[in-house]
């Protein structure tokens, strides 16, 4: 679904598609009003910006004009904040950004909003209710702005509505696609996935308010007939679809692979075999309907291209389809069907799918190696391998499946990818002959211990009547279980024996973000300010100015590879740095006792995204103590953005001033909270260890956690959720720190986070890296932190 607001873009000019077509008359016929000069510079454009030679051809317009509009357009953009405090506003003439902002804000009863108009005028047209000219000229004399009156709703309620509408149909479960305000038109367009008539009725009840500017725009009809049954043909026994159009929605990720599969009919339904997976009933979109009129044969036809697929041949899956196998709440058309389901968006032949793929490698290899013909028997080399490569594949994953995981096979390469344990390498694996095309990593378990753990858990599953997708992450190592029900799960959690390697994956859920909170700060950068209020602010800020930090840096000549670089940080940067060293509790006392006992805080905080260790860690901790959880609020909801509280008790202290004993309290983004319609249930924190009972890496009575703890960015993260006063303020709350979930300390005295692709660590190893820390701010005679 996609949320828009159509005002005034102050970023860029929008290129009409017509700027680039290859058919365009020449420019001095097309532009006859431009001078033999000025054509010649537009065509010769050899500037910085690209954008400018197209923006002068669509409206035919100078270079000179074309830069003096994006000048205007620009005005009054700023870029990174780089110093201290709000930026300085510009006067309301200097940009239209900023005259918007103030009409909004002081004539709200009567703005409709601005927009930039290139043709016949170039100016940027104000639009009001009523009286627009006399209420323009009290803010600007300058006649770039033209004043336009616009009857009908106001920008502010066009905006109101908008908002209002996508809630309410999402609350009563109608399909949509999109929702945008149009302030030209002054009207609310509402793209639809159904008919508008039952949104109507439900208006016309009082379910919801639809003021006459909302414009329902129904999906167009399909340009294809649905082929009739013939009479007394029960061959399907259903055709299960999705109960609302989604052919005007988001169609394809990019890079996302497509899966070839079997469509086959088994007891009157269409099942779906993809390559690598089980059997299940095909979900079919609207525009998709059964061609029943061939008797010796089942089609499925798409009604917008007419293309056809057929019951007992090869097919290939496309867009948004990996994992994508979980149907619509609501099935239509599923009786004697129903389910298991698999969900189609896309689907093809696969003759007419590998034919396309074949001319489309040659091509890019005629690109490479200069001629078809070299293309050619290059890429047929590389087919003539994959025979080769299935069959030790096969050979392997029977043989070996103790040490490997699994086999993939790129078959436009003619190349496989092997993902094995430490025991083996790829060298003990692939034959001579095939060792040069084949890659490999490692991963932490093989295919037989997962296999095995995903079948256990599934016949557990089944056993308790819990309906969830069990699947195997062979890079990761372990079997991901993913519930429709995480309460449900839950409960029947006590009588499942989980196998080691099984990870429940609900849908997580973070703090949540008040908007109103949002709305009431005038400065987007107004969660930063506080922070700058330190004492020492200034002079962390000089210290950031002095550390070396690595950066990003544009590849070197000729290579397309990612290259880093260490530079002193720019102004924006230390800027943003020191924001976040206050965020995490640091005075300049902590940073200086830290770097003169050989300690890094300043690029601890920087490199925590995707660079951390475990020193890192534990410098950007306030508390890292052991300790066991006493009591659990899951139903503790706050306008700091948390919605549970976990007791602990600390048993050791790691780092900090918390003594053995000491109950100290962490704020949780799992509870009991709304869902997207609404309706309350539990929710589960991602990196946080649930808070049901009879999960694996359920916080249970007695049990033992590493936490790495901040009480700074607690209240650091409550202001932001929830603005001033909204961290806890009856004690010392915590949260976990980035990066660092609390870990369960095993039998074996290893702590294995819950946080996903986090390192299990032994529980030795992280005391040894505290002790010296410690000890240094006992020295020093610094608060310990």
């Amino acid at each position: 679904m996609r949320l828009r607001h159509l005002a005034l873009a102050c970023s860029a000019i929008a290129l009409p598609s017509a700027a680039l077509a290859e058919d365009e008359p020449p420019l001095a016929e097309a532009c006859p009003d431009l001078t033999p000069a000025q054509v010649e510079e537009i065509e010769t454009f050899s500037g910085p910006f690209r954008e400018t030679a197209i923006y002068a051809r669509s409206y035919c317009v100078s270079i000179a004009e074309a830069e003096r509009r994006f000048e205007i357009q620009l005005r009054g953009a700023t870029g990174p904040r780089e110093e201290p405090g709000p930026r300085p506003a510009p006067a309301p003439d200097a940009d239209a950004g900023t005259l918007q902002a103030v009409l909004h804000t002081q004539e709200s009863d009567t703005f409709a909003g601005l927009w930039i108009q290139h043709e016949p005028v170039y100016g940027i047209m104000v639009a009001f209710t009523k009286d627009a000219a006399e209420t323009l000229a009290r803010y600007t004399s300058d006649p770039l702005y033209i004043p336009v009156e616009r009857p009908g709703p106001t920008l502010t309620q066009l905006r109101e509505t908008q908002d209002r509408l996508v809630e309410d149909l999402t609350r009563l479960g109608f399909a949509w696609h999109g929702a945008g305000s149009d302030i030209v038109k002054g009207t609310v367009d509402i793209d639809l996935a159904q008919e508008a008539a039952p949104i109507r009725a439900a208006a016309a009840r009082g379910e919801l308010d639809l003021p006459s500017y909302v414009v329902l725009k129904e999906p167009p009809a399909f340009p294809l007939p649905a082929p009739p049954i013939p009479a007394g043909d029960r061959r399907l026994a259903g055709f299960p679809q999705f109960p609302a159009r989604t052919d005007g929605g988001i169609r394809t990720l990019v890079g996302v692979p497509d899966v070839p599969a079997r469509l086959e009919l088994r007891d009157g339904c269409l099942w779906l075999y993809p390559d690598g997976e089980e059997g299940r009933i095909a979900v079919w979109e609207q525009h998709m309907a059964p061609d029943l009129t061939d008797p010796d044969r089942i089609a499925v036809m798409d009604r917008i291209s007419g293309a056809k697929v057929y019951a007992g041949t090869r097919v290939v899956l496309s867009g948004l389809q990996p994992g994508e196998v979980r149907p619509p709440d609501t099935v239509i058309g599923n009786t004697g069907c129903p389910g298991p389901y698999r969900v189609v968006r896309g689907i093809q032949p696969y003759a007419a799918w590998a034919a396309a793929r074949r001319e489309a490698a040659i091509a890019r290899r005629q690109h490479e190696l200069g001629s078809r013909a070299a293309a050619i028997a290059d890429y047929e080399a590389d087919m003539a391998r994959i025979e080769a490569l299935a069959a030790w594949r096969d050979e392997v994953m029977m043989e070996r499946g103790d040490v490997v995981a699994e086999i993939h096979i790129d078959r436009e390469q003619g190349t496989a990818h092997v993902f094995h344990t430490i025991a083996t390498s790829r060298e003990g694996l692939a034959p001579a002959a095939l060792l040069p095309f084949v890659t490999a990593q490692t991963v932490p378990q093989g295919a037989n211990a997962l296999a095995a753990a995903q079948d256990a858990v599934q016949r557990e599953l089944e056993d308790a009547g819990v309906s969830a997708q069990v699947s195997i992450d062979a890079l990761q190592g372990y079997v991901a279980v993913r519930p429709d029900d995480l309460a449900a799960l839950s409960e029947a959690g006590d009588g499942i024996a989980w196998p080691a390697l099984v990870r429940i994956e609900p849908e997580w859920v973070g703090p949540l973000f008040d908007p109103d909170v949002a709305a009431r700060r005038a400065d987007p950068d107004a969660v930063w300010y506080r922070l700058e209020q330190h004492p020492d602010f200034a002079a962390i800020r000089a210290i950031v100015e002095r550390t070396p930090l690595r950066r990003p840096a544009p590849p070197l000549p000729g290579t397309h590879a990612d290259r880093w670089e260490t530079v002193l940080p720019s102004r924006a940067g230390s800027l943003q740095q020191t924001h976040f060293l206050i965020a995490y509790g640091f005075d300049l006392a902590a940073i200086e006792d830290l770097t003169r006992a050989g300690y890094e805080p300043v690029t601890a905080v920087e490199y925590m995204n995707g660079q951390q260790t475990a020193e890192r860690r534990a410098l950007i901790a306030t508390n890292i103590v052991i300790a066991e959880p006493v009591a659990i609020d899951r139903d503790d909801p706050g306008g700091d953005g948390y919605f549970s509280t976990v007791t602990w008790r600390v048993v050791e202290n790691l780092k900090g001033d918390l003594l053995h004993g000491a109950e100290i309290r962490q704020r949780m983004a799992s509870g009991k909270r709304a869902d997207e319609t609404g309706a309350i249930a539990y929710r589960q924190g991602q990196d946080e260890p649930f808070l049901l009972p009879g999960l694996p890496q359920s916080l249970e009575p007695g049990s033992r956690w590493v936490l790495h703890l901040n009480d700074a960015l607690y209240r650091h993260m409550a202001f932001v959720n929830g603005g001033e006063g909204a961290a806890r303020s009856d004690g010392t709350y915590y949260v976990a720190t980035p990066w660092s979930s609390p870990a369960a300390i095993g039998k074996d005295g290893i702590a294995r986070p819950v946080g996903f692709g986090q390192e299990a660590y032994a529980v030795r190893d992280l005391e040894e890296t505290t002790l010296e820390m410690q000890r240094a701010f006992r020295v020093m005679g610094h608060p310990v932190r």
